[in-house]
Parts: C-alpha cells; structure tokens; sequence
C-alpha cells in the first residue's frame, strides 16, 4: 500500500505541470484574442505599445471631426457663391456651371435611389463541406471590394462612397494589414458601398449567376439592399496636385 502510495506522490509533479500548462494555454488564447479585437478596433497592426493605440484612436476620432468641419466649410462655400450670383445674370450663370462642376468632381454631396451593399468577414468558420476554411478566405479584402466597385460602375452607378469616402477620379482602394486605405484614410470591415443609379440594374449586375455574390465563399459575407433614397457625402480629402496642372493656351 505505502509503495502505491509513493507511486502516486511521484508523479503528482506531472498533474501540476498539466494544470499550469492549461492555465498558461488560457491566458495566451485571451491575450491573443484581446489584441487581434485592439487591432481591429484600433486599425493598426501592432499592439506592443498600448499608448499607442489609444493615440492612433484618438487621432481618428480628430480627422473624423476635421472632416466633418471640412464638409462645413464646403457648405458655406457654396451658400456664400450663390449669394454673390444673385445680384447679376450673368454672375448667376457662371455659378451654376461652377455647382454643376463641383457636383461632377465629388465636391458636392448627392442623393438619389440606389443600393446600400455591406461587406463582412465571413462568421462561419467551416467551408460548406465542412472542411476548416482558410483564414484568409473567409475576410474581405481589397480585391473584393474593388470588384463590387467594378460592377456597380459598369452598371450605371453614378456616385460611389466607401465608409463615407467618396470616390472620385483619383480614388484608391489599398488594403494594408488589417484596414484598407480609401482615399489615403483607413477604414475598416463592415464595409458599406453606396451607389446611386438604377436600383434593379444595380441589384441585377451584382447577383448575376457566377457573378460577383457568387464568388463569396458565404453569401452572408454580402448583403444587398435598395433604397429609394441613398445620401452621398462629398470628396473631403485632398484638391492638391503636385504635378499636374492646367493647360495654359
């Protein structure tokens, strides 16, 4: 008996170690999903500085103001001009071609029927089959993105917005780590694509057989909704070429 005993007592060492290693194995899973929710809320693919972080957060929240204030200003622009061209026919004219010229850059904002397209990382964690799915596979990327952007605009979309970014001309779309860049400013998944046209033919191009929903590995990764009236804000980043400029005749 005291032999058994012994034997016991021995390897009690090995049920410790398996406790520990268990307890460790669950701080480690929390502290990795605590950082990758940091990485996803924050939009910056580091968290080894926790400062940081809540810097970058806070500075997002200020360009969110500063474009807010920017769209403001726009609005008061534009109020001030038809003030001055309302005094004369002539300056009346020339400041509605200059609206209609703004309204055709993305200066100003736009309104019309359309389709609200959201797009998010896939839930499940499983292909259909049942098979694991690959990480990668189940999150919407740049190329996603730009493929839906390709079909509305090729259906008769006239004014596009990414997460409130207008598109314009020189609009891009570049994914970078775990945000994509819309106009230089990072966004990050749900995204919501606006676009003003056509409400059946919108809808339509997107669901066409082998078509654009049907590459999704999930069709809850994309939802598609009409709408009689969809609000577009303006362009509110940059105006300034460093190269380019008019042709002087």
């Amino acid at each position: 008996m005291s032999v058994f005993v012994d034997q016991i007592r021995s390897k009690s060492w090995i049920l410790k170690i398996t406790l520990m290693s268990l307890v460790l194995g669950m701080l480690l899973a929390v502290s990795l999903k605590t950082q990758q929710r940091v990485r996803t809320e924050s939009g910056i693919p580091t968290t080894r500085l926790p400062g940081l972080a809540a810097a970058y957060t806070d500075a997002k929240r200020q360009n969110e103001k500063l474009r807010d204030q920017i769209e403001d200003l726009e609005k008061k622009i534009t109020e001030y001009q038809n003030q001055l061209a309302s005094g004369t026919t002539a300056a009346g004219t020339l400041n509605k071609e200059l609206q209609e010229s703004k309204f055709l850059a993305g200066l100003s904002a736009a309104e019309g029927p359309g389709v609200v397209i959201t797009l998010r990382d896939n839930p499940r964690k499983q292909a259909p089959g049942g098979s694991p799915m690959d990480v990668l596979e189940g999150l919407i990327h740049d190329s996603d993105i730009q493929a839906v952007v390709n079909e509305l605009r090729a259906a008769g979309a006239e004014v596009l917005s990414i997460n409130d970014q207008r598109l314009i001309a020189t609009s891009a779309i570049r994914c970078v780590g775990p945000v994509t860049l819309i106009n230089g400013a990072p966004v990050a998944p749900p995204y919501e694509i606006k676009a003003i046209g056509d409400t059946k033919t919108l809808e339509s191009a997107l669901r066409l057989p082998g078509g654009v929903v049907d590459n999704f590995p999930n069709p809850e990764m994309i939802d598609i909704r009409t709408e009689a009236r969809v609000v577009i804000k303006p362009y509110a980043g940059s105006r300034q070429f460093k190269w380019a400029e008019p042709v002087k005749e």
